[in-house]
């Protein structure tokens, strides 16, 4: 046993409450102890007095294995962003750095049948996105360009690079403002899943949501969510699959029903109302990565023909559609997912 969590454990026993400062080198020598691959100064852990539990501020991580993150205690760092908001991010498994953007109204464990099956060949990143999940809504706007900061920020803060980056959905958009805002320089290449650059069609635009959703059905739709979220995300949620639902995650529907209602409906009308004003068109040709345009087949939420818009408008990419799936081929056919 380690001298300090000796000292501690005499601490303990005799009923003498050893100091903060004392606790923070007796974790911290136990973390990095079986951190192996990572170099860590004390100063970058802080203690959270409400939970008595170590966490993660801002920090840089030095890794000896290229584009790899270190998990933190129980798999997450809490990322602090400029605006004091802290930044749920879940960290498991070991290789490259794939991000993983999710969707409107969704969360990071929207990814966990994904992750399970990818986190031997990479190093999963899994944000829950401001508003969203177990990350607070601060006080900065709640906009797709908001968001697109935050990961920027995430990604500068993690000093992560060559990182291959999925986005679902939403969090295809997202991908799409953070490349336009900020760059495409911490990426190595782009996934996207079942998205389009201008979810609100027109007359001069039809590969939006394939309902033909317009400027005035899409204020119908906001309010309602105002009004009664749960009533909305109940509706919404059977949209996400194929349907009938092809049986490969029977149990999606209702777990995917319960998180949806679990959001703030004030909060999602705010990021639906900047995703149905953004319109990511122009953007497409100037990104620089390869890309690979996904989609599911039977999506109830666009079309085909969107993903095909895509794929032909980026200049490295290619679209891939799932036979199976619905708005989410990385839950409906995860094993086919994970090997594309």
């Amino acid at each position: 046993t380690p001298v300090p969590l000796r000292r501690a454990a005499c601490a303990l026993c005799v009923h003498r409450a050893p100091s903060w400062d004392f606790l923070r080198e007796v974790l911290f020598s136990k973390l990095t102890s079986d951190s192996v691959f990572t170099k860590l100064t004390l100063k970058q852990y802080g203690t959270n007095r409400r939970d008595r539990r170590l966490v993660r501020g801002d920090y840089k991580v030095t890794d000896a294995r290229a584009n790899a993150v270190h998990a933190g205690p129980a798999g997450y760092n809490p990322v602090r962003l400029s605006d004091g908001t802290t930044l749920f991010v879940a960290v498991r498994g070991t290789g490259p750095a794939l991000l993983l953007v999710h969707g409107w109204a969704a969360h990071g464990g929207f990814f966990d049948s994904l992750a399970d099956a990818l986190e031997s060949r990479f190093t999963l990143v899994i944000p829950d996105l401001r508003g969203h999940g177990r990350t607070p809504s601060g006080e900065a706007p709640l906009t797709i360009d908001q968001l697109a900061d935050d990961l920027n920020e995430m990604l500068s803060l993690l000093d992560l690079q060559n990182v291959l980056a999925l986005g679902w959905s939403m969090g295809a958009m997202v991908l799409w403002t953070l490349i336009a805002r900020h760059g495409a320089s911490r990426l190595a290449g782009l996934i996207t899943e079942d998205m389009s650059p201008r979810i609100l069609n027109d007359e001069a635009w039809t590969l939006g949501m394939l309902t033909g959703l317009d400027q005035a059905a899409s204020t119908q739709i906001e309010t309602a969510m105002r009004q009664n979220w749960p009533a909305y995300a109940a509706a919404f949620a059977p949209r996400m699959f194929a349907r009938p639902l092809n049986g490969t995650q029977p149990d999606a529907l209702e777990w995917a029903a319960r998180d949806l209602a679990n959001n703030s409906g004030a909060a999602m009308a705010d990021f639906w109302e900047s995703m149905a004003a953004k319109d990511c068109r122009d953007g497409l040709a100037a990104i620089s990565v390869p890309a690979l345009v996904t989609y599911g087949e039977r999506s109830q939420v666009y079309g085909p023909q969107t993903s095909q818009f895509i794929a032909n408008t980026i200049p490295d990419a290619r679209a891939l559609g799932f036979a199976r799936s619905g708005h989410a081929p990385h839950i409906e056919e995860t094993e086919a997912f994970a090997r594309a």
